[in-house]
């Protein structure tokens, strides 16, 4: 059943996008091709124009594609994170089969921040190593991120860099380092204009601002991540279990 609001502030063809995109959400795969206008005319009871004004936002943000001639097409589905397990960006996306890589990868030493050294629970004078990597997927920029380790933990990670694509790969072979777990805290904001540039999006266009903070097995925090994503290609998953009841005496 169709539910168009026409009390709503809402426009209607904000109204309709958001029908279409839940529809492709659970029913559709990349390159299906969605209904022609007028059929979508008659599934929302709306004019021709709003339809238009709904499927050209939906492909403003890549959800799908115009071809002349040949109709509109859904594109790639989001990326999607699954926050179950302490895993690396790399791993994640290899399991999802795509193709990634590394750009504008950076490495150096520093001293923390106030934020940094309270989450790290850093000792005066304590240095640590930012990584900033732009990571790529099939091709398109998704994601920004920022690894902040202890450089203590890591000795000679300056000198000798990331050798893999995958960092904590590297940290588990090259320096016996496993992380047990870890806290995380999402929230949704604008891009900078910085950020929108190298994720190739409009300005003030919405990402996702992922933080976590990583433990060794001792509950040491050893590194801190920030992770700025593409809110049009990228979902994050997290799996909950049933809460614990507490016995009342």
């Amino acid at each position: 059943m169709v539910s168009i609001n026409r009390e709503s502030n809402l426009p209607l063809y904000k109204q309709v996008k958001k029908l279409i995109y839940e529809d492709i959400r659970k029913h559709m795969e990349e390159g299906d091709v969605l209904p022609v206008e007028s059929k979508l005319e008659k599934i929302y009871h709306v004019s021709r124009i709003t339809i238009r004004k709904a499927i050209d936002e939906l492909a403003s943000e890549g959800i799908v594609e115009k071809v002349q001639g040949k109709g509109t097409f859904v594109r790639s589905r989001k990326i999607i994170q699954e926050a179950s397990s302490i895993t690396s960006w790399t791993e994640e996306m290899k399991q999802k089969g795509k193709k990634t890589e590394t750009t504008q990868l950076n490495i150096f030493e520093v001293f923390p921040s106030k934020k940094l050294a309270k989450k790290l629970q850093l000792t005066s004078g304590e240095k640590i190593i930012g990584i900033e990597r732009l990571r790529v997927v099939d091709g398109e920029p998704i994601a920004i991120m920022y690894n902040y380790l202890r450089e203590k933990f890591i000795p000679g990670f300056l000198e000798n860099g990331l050798t893999k694509e995958s960092l904590y790969e590297e940290l588990e072979e090259n320096y016996n380092i496993l992380l047990e777990e870890a806290n995380e805290q999402i929230r949704a904001r604008i891009a900078v204009d910085a950020e929108a540039s190298k994720l190739q999006i409009p300005p003030d266009s919405a990402v996702l601002h992922i933080t976590r903070t990583s433990f060794l097995p001792d509950g040491t925090p050893f590194e801190m991540v920030e992770l700025v994503s593409r809110s049009d290609k990228y979902e994050y998953h997290i799996k909950v279990t049933g809460r614990n009841k507490n016995k009342v005496y």
